[in-house]
């Protein structure tokens, strides 16, 4: 543990990406920095193992390459020539759909089309949900600036059988929500904004697709060749000058701006900073922020949380059918109890000892899901084998299995929620000396956090705040 005046501290509290990227941040500005996580390990959702030679992910497996936070800190960490994309001969997803796979048709830019010939040749659509589609080349903009569900934009230009079949199972996949809850402002600004410049979703599908890849042929989807806990070991080591603690639990903080913060921590000692960063979930920043600003506090503490699972399965490839693509998704509408279903052997080089073995990774959770995400690893083992079974044939025994369950791990962003952001940090305002990150507020993807860690990182520079003070 690095000794040095407590006064000239930056506290982070949270070593998941965001709080870690926050105190990369800081570090490079040349703070003195003290990172709090409660658990015991840093990185957050992001958690790599080995086992027996195959590679499982209890998190997120990959990261979205185009958006660029992610690789600009992989830049700085010397990562990139670690970072690896997709397997492009397995590329290729389906939708389970009255009772077998469809292919989703190529060319989609999340659920909008860029082409419209694979929409036009998809099982997966009736002739009338085809046509329907047309209708967003035609349709004019949404007048109003107003918050809008992800439902209601996606019927309103793209109609109801894409949002049922295709919108909503690849939702859930990333933020188990329902999107008739779910505010399109705060999870997918994208949209918002290709429907104020080009008017038509297609439209401005066809633009995107037509601009050259900002990632020198990095595929859309991209991670490491030992995985995402690359990226939290790389900071780690990065961190060697901080004090970074784990099994650090903060119970209380209280202070003001101009004369520092005090965290008290759960095995009774204390903590002064100069300034402090809350990279934590939301239910944990509301109770940190209980004391210094309730109005702070209440406004965290409508950002919902839910709970997700993963199980990970190893089979050997003779004793299943053949996988095509790289997993398919589960629309609520067909009341299975998975979400989707990813091929990590077939995504990624390096999950398994060799090809002779698959690696499945199942999704449980969501607005249905949420008691059986955390009924414990024999019942969510059982209920994915059976799914399995019935959708892909698989019915051998796996030889490795392995359940992650993360009880509220999951932030949903509800009708309203930049404004519930914007009255947090309106009340925060008062101390200049604190700031949010984290996928609580401003984004779920890796790319989000890490901007987030490192807006937080600046702001709190941008104090004036003496950060090494002699």
């Amino acid at each position: 543990m690095v000794d040095r005046g407590a006064t000239s501290t930056i506290a982070v509290i949270g070593g998941g990406i965001a709080g870690l990227a926050a105190a990369h941040r800081l570090m490079t500005a040349g703070a003195d920095v003290t990172v709090l996580e409660g658990s015991p390990r840093i990185g957050g959702k992001i958690r790599t193992d080995r086992a027996d030679g195959f590679l499982i992910e209890g998190g997120p497996d990959s990261f979205v390459a185009g958006k660029g936070q992610v690789l600009a800190l992989a830049g700085e960490l010397g990562l990139i020539d670690r970072v690896i994309p997709s397997r492009p001969q397995h590329r290729g997803s389906y939708v389970w759909w009255r009772d077998r796979l469809h292919p989703l048709p190529e060319g989609l830019l999340l659920m909008a089309p860029t082409r419209l010939s694979p929409v036009f040749g998809s099982s997966l659509l009736s002739w009338k949900g085809k046509l329907r589609v047309l209708g967003d080349l035609v349709l004019p903009r949404r007048r109003g600036d107003g918050d809008e569900s992800l439902e209601s934009f996606v019927t309103r230009r793209l109609g109801a059988e894409v949002l049922e079949r295709i919108a909503e199972p690849l939702i859930a996949g990333i933020h188990a929500a329902e999107p008739s809850t779910m505010s399109l402002r705060a999870s997918f600004p994208r949209f918002v904004e290709m429907e104020r410049q080009h008017r038509s979703l297609i439209l401005a599908a066809r633009s995107a697709a037509s601009q050259p890849a900002p990632t020198d042929g990095i595929s859309h989807f991209a991670s490491f060749k030992d995985g995402m806990g690359e990226l939290p070991s790389a900071l780690a080591g990065a961190l060697h000058a901080a004090d970074v603690r784990t099994g650090a639990m903060v119970a209380r903080l209280t202070g003001s701006a101009g004369h520092g913060y005090r965290m008290t921590l759960d095995d009774g000692s204390e903590l002064p900073a100069r300034a402090v960063i809350l990279a934590t979930p939301a239910g944990e920043t509301a109770r940190l922020l209980s004391e210094l600003s309730p109005a702070a506090a209440a406004a965290v503490a409508d950002v919902r949380q839910v709970a997700t699972a993963t199980v990970t399965m190893a089979y050997r490839v003779d004793e299943i059918p053949m996988l095509i693509g790289s997993g398919f998704v589960v629309p609520s509408a067909q009341r299975r109890r998975i979400m989707g279903v990813s091929y990590l052997s077939q995504k990624w080089e390096g999950r398994v000892p060799d090809d002779s073995f698959a690696l499945l990774r199942a999704f449980v959770g969501g607005p249905h899901g949420q008691r059986l995400a955390v009924a414990g690893t024999d019942r969510l083992v059982a209920v994915v084998r059976e799914e399995l079974a019935a959708i892909i044939g698989i019915t051998a025994n796996p030889v490795l299995v392995r359940a992650t369950s993360w009880r509220g791990g999951l932030h949903q962003y509800t009708l309203g929620h930049l404004d519930l952001v914007d009255r947090a940090r309106s009340a925060l305002a008062s101390h200049s000396g604190v700031a949010l990150a984290g996928s609580a507020l401003d984004g779920i993807g890796l790319n989000e956090c890490v901007a987030s860690g490192r807006r937080a990182a600046d702001a709190v520079v941008a104090t004036g705040a003496d950060l090494h003070p002699r």
